[in-house]
């Protein structure tokens, strides 16, 4: 069956005097936000400075969305925060998603491209297919994206089935790029929105609060000490739906 995770909201999966790296399990804001709920970096960081006997130093490196659960990567200084963000944004970072989508794909693996737009009044992110797009890179899944195709607006994904259950199918989703609900929209823009994501079509909301969308692993160098580092994340205890899916079949 798929690793189960710890009862609380989140489990510390590795920790050195550079960097921190947490499973997000419950429905938290990774920051602090506009609704005063208890946040991610502000429960690690009253553990660590209660462990420690001092003042703790942690900030998220990345995000994720308050109703996806996942690893999610901090640093504990100002110098491995700065050395993340950079990794982030040469695309050093790999990170794999799990996602339960409400309907099948009509095939089991392909490629997601589209342009984003953002609706901040309803905050939502809309997937437009892009056009005149003829090339391998836009439709081959695996192809890497020639760097003078980037903008902020490209979102790029691949995806492929890992495993069925009764109901549902698991997939792999490889994101590319990290933009804003980036999985969601294009998931849902090519029909087969994440279950229990009501933002993005999904025809009914989870029991525990969060969307079937989690951050699995990230593989990369330290970014202070270039060592090999790769972390898996366990599922939600709380979702049943997670343990559906054969061990045997799964990475």
């Amino acid at each position: 069956m798929v690793p189960w995770g710890m009862p609380q909201g989140f489990e510390i999966l590795f920790e050195d005097d550079g960097i921190l790296a947490a499973a997000k399990l419950g429905p938290l804001p990774v920051q602090a936000d506009a609704t005063g709920d208890p946040s991610l970096q502000g429960l690690l960081t009253a553990l660590l400075s209660e462990r420690d006997g001092r003042p703790a130093f942690l900030e998220a490196a990345h995000r994720l969305d308050r109703r996806t659960s996942g690893i999610v990567l901090f640093g504990k200084s100002r110098r491995a925060v700065s050395a993340l963000d950079a990794a982030f944004r040469g695309r050093r970072i790999r990170k794999l998603y799990w996602a339960v989508p409400d309907r099948a794909p009509p095939i089991p693996e392909g490629r997601l491209a589209h342009r984003l737009v953002r609706d901040p009044r309803s905050n939502r992110t809309l997937a437009v297919p892009l056009k005149g797009r003829s090339e391998l890179w836009s439709s081959k899944p695996g192809t890497p994206i020639p760097p003078e195709a980037l903008n902020p607006d490209l979102a790029v994904l691949d995806y492929r089935t890992l495993g069925h259950g009764d109901r549902y199918e698991l997939l792999e989703v490889r994101p590319w790029t990290g933009r804003t609900h980036q999985i969601r929209a294009q998931l849902a823009a090519a029909g087969f929105p994440i279950r229990g994501d009501l933002k993005y079509g999904a025809r009914r909301s989870c029991r525990n609060g969060l969307i079937m969308l989690h951050a699995r692993a990230v593989e990369f160098e330290h970014p202070l000490t270039g060592e090999p580092i790769r972390l898996t994340a366990p599922c939600p205890l709380d979702e049943p739906l997670w343990r559906a899916f054969p061990e045997e079949a799964l990475p």
